[in-house]
């Protein structure tokens, strides 16, 4: 691949950088969440939850079918190189859920935050964990056209069936 060709995975990083701007944005919400009503305080965390449910866990389960066993075969037979990322989406929902039990009991604004930000801080590095050490293996293993084929329209297929 001549280094001005786009990378195999360009267009998932696109779709990274898009999650992450949005991440990003609403972190910055978070940082007023204690200068908010009560009910307001409860809306804002309930939106990470939010985000998470309809944004990132349909990503995160078509990476769990499509992505992920295409990483692992590209790092080589018995390659557990996945099995850190796989364990972060159980991470982070496991933090959703604890967040959701803060906000139905009303927590105080400290331990909403913390839990929002315990939760979007898991997803950014998460996001930065794939781009970092999964893609290259991708990126080495496969051309543009193969990757979208095999990998892409698979993992886009999986995100529409499973909303």
């Amino acid at each position: 691949m001549a280094k001005s060709e786009p990378r195999p995975t360009a267009s998932l990083r696109a779709e990274h950088a898009t999650l992450m701007t949005r991440l990003q944005a609403l972190a910055e919400r978070i940082e007023t969440l204690h200068e908010q009503t009560t009910l307001d305080q409860l809306s804002t965390a309930r939106e990470v939850v939010e985000f998470v449910r309809r944004q990132v866990a349909p990503h995160a389960h078509a990476e769990e079918y499509t992505l992920y066993p295409a990483a692992d075969w590209a790092a080589g037979e018995g390659s557990k190189l996945t099995e850190p990322v796989r364990f972060e989406h159980v991470l982070v929902s496991r933090r959703c859920e604890a967040l959701e039990r803060a906000i139905a009991a009303g927590a105080a604004p400290g331990k909403l935050m913390h839990l929002c930000y315990g939760i979007l801080g898991l997803v950014a590095a998460h996001f930065v964990v794939t781009e970092e050490v999964i893609l290259p293996y991708l990126d080495k293993a496969f051309d543009t056209a193969r990757f979208e084929k095999e990998v892409l329209t698979p993992l886009r297929d999986t995100k529409k069936t499973k909303r």
